[in-house]
């Protein structure tokens, strides 16, 4: 049986886009338009997964993310969460639940990149190939130190990052931080500034002071865009400073790709 996709959007010629690229894979795609259609559609049809965009006209994205995770007949439905660029992801009105599979951010969106996304959540590889037919492979595996006490985005981030290889060490603060680095060295050491106790850019202070750590990269990644911290991240050695709001997944993904190439 065909797996049944909810599009919840606000973008017209997205939806007509992605319908036609979700027939052609094999999916069936159901539009809905309103966020209160959503709901509806959840309970009346049972979608197998649901694209929701967090901008909707009527109830909002975060709207239909509290009620579903309320209701026990629809609250299981794997979610793909769509988001504006530029529009911050309030983190504190998603409801940390495990049915939240992915985020995209809509002015980034590719089709294949979204069909990725779905596969990967039905467990299925989904094979992108170039220009020429072939396939394009997966860069070797990086083991990655990664400050951040955000529960959902650390889970859902884990998964991207084990999608595409690599290893993931989850620190929740400076002191787990330092303990794995006693007896680890990872190929690159991401912080988010914001955690309990000493803050990413003293993490970062004390790494960039050990002779032993100070060459490996690090990648700041936090919610914060003040110029303020950004410059602050750049003279203490930061390699890279992106906003949590302002990237998808996949292109956190290639940062650490990129800062971590031999």
């Amino acid at each position: 049986m065909k797996e049944k996709i909810l599009i919840a959007l606000s973008d017209q010629s997205l939806i007509n886009i992605l319908s036609k690229k979700l027939n052609e894979e094999g999916y069936v795609p159901i539009v809905a338009n309103r966020g209160e259609e959503a709901l509806d559609i959840m309970h009346s049809q049972s979608p197998d997964l649901a694209l929701i965009d967090l901008v909707l006209p009527g109830k909002n994205g975060y709207d239909v993310l509290c009620e579903k995770s309320l209701d026990r007949f629809i609250t299981k439905i794997p979610i793909i969460i769509i988001s504006n660029y530029g529009a911050p992801i309030e983190m504190r009105k998603i409801p940390s639940t495990s049915s939240i599979k992915d985020y995209i951010i809509k002015t980034h969106v590719e089709p294949d990149d979204v069909l990725e996304k779905i596969n990967a959540a039905f467990g299925r590889v989904y094979e992108k190939t170039d220009e020429k037919g072939n396939k394009i492979g997966k860069p070797q595996g990086k083991k990655i130190l990664w400050a951040e006490d955000d529960k959902l985005l650390s889970t859902i981030l884990f998964k991207k990052f084990e999608s595409y290889g690599h290893t993931i060490l989850k620190a929740k603060d400076s002191n787990d931080t330092f303990t794995f680095l006693e007896n680890e060295k990872p190929d690159i050491i991401i912080l988010d500034i914001l955690l309990p106790g000493m803050n990413g850019l003293d993490i970062l202070q004390k790494i960039k002071m050990n002779e032993k750590l100070r060459n490996i990269p690090v990648m700041i990644l936090s919610n914060l865009s003040k110029e303020s911290d950004i410059e602050k991240a750049k003279m203490l050695g930061a390699q890279k400073f992106v906003v949590k709001a302002a990237v998808s997944l996949d292109e956190i993904v290639k940062e650490v790709e990129e800062l971590t190439k031999t």
